[in-house]
């Protein structure tokens, strides 16, 4: 069944860099206009590894609020937050998940480049034991429209398609521990409650995005 299932991604995968390829990574209705807080997030539409096509809108316009964490499965700020004894990626994508919460992957390495492959990808899925997509993000349109520099670098967006809060996961800058504060977890409460996000930017650390 294991193998069934990484045919099968691989395969999606395959299927996701030929439509990325006929997209140039997103489709008419990608970005127009670079990230800004409190202002509509930039608008797009990804594949992710399965093949499937996802847009920022379609989340948005049933009332789900966004994450957004740009991924690279090989970079120790990422790995940190993967670990058995932290799982805060998957831990908050679970947690909020029902609460109307959708979160999203989004890889901008260029095609070609170690961490954007269907083995290393496929593997990821297994690694993390990840739940919610990974999009891919090819050109690095996407990424640049929102200004992403490093991985992971974190986006929350209202259900009403404006960004309120970007920056680190954390409050700890280095690769081991994780800190105090978790500041996608208090922009989103934030968000969900209606209330201003106290600390809407902050200063993402990690890898660089290998556009």
């Amino acid at each position: 069944m294991i193998k069934t299932l990484k045919s099968k991604r691989a395969i999606g995968l395959f299927a996701a860099i030929a439509a990325g390829a006929a997209m140039i990574g997103f489709t008419a209705s990608g970005p127009n206009h670079k990230a800004e807080l409190g202002q509509p997030a930039p608008a797009f539409t990804l594949v992710d590894v399965d093949g499937v096509e996802h847009t920022l809108s379609d989340y948005t316009e049933k009332g789900q609020t966004v994450v957004l964490e740009w991924f690279n499965p090989d970079c120790p700020f990422v790995k940190k937050y993967y670990r058995e004894d932290t799982g805060t990626m998957n831990t908050l994508a679970s947690e909020f998940k029902d609460r109307g919460v959708t979160w999203l992957r989004i890889n901008s390495a260029r095609e070609g480049h170690s961490t954007t492959g269907a083995s290393r990808l496929n593997k990821a899925v297994e690694q993390y034991n990840l739940k919610t997509p990974i999009l891919l993000d090819y050109t690095g349109d996407v990424g640049h429209a929102y200004g992403a520099k490093r991985t992971p670098e974190m986006y929350v967006i209202d259900s009403q398609g404006v960004l309120r809060y970007h920056g680190s996961m954390c409050s700890d800058k280095g690769a081991a521990d994780i800190g105090d504060e978790i500041y996608v977890r208090s922009a989103l409460e934030a968000v969900l409650a209606g209330e201003t996000v106290e600390k809407s930017e902050t200063k993402p650390f990690g890898c660089a995005i290998k556009y």
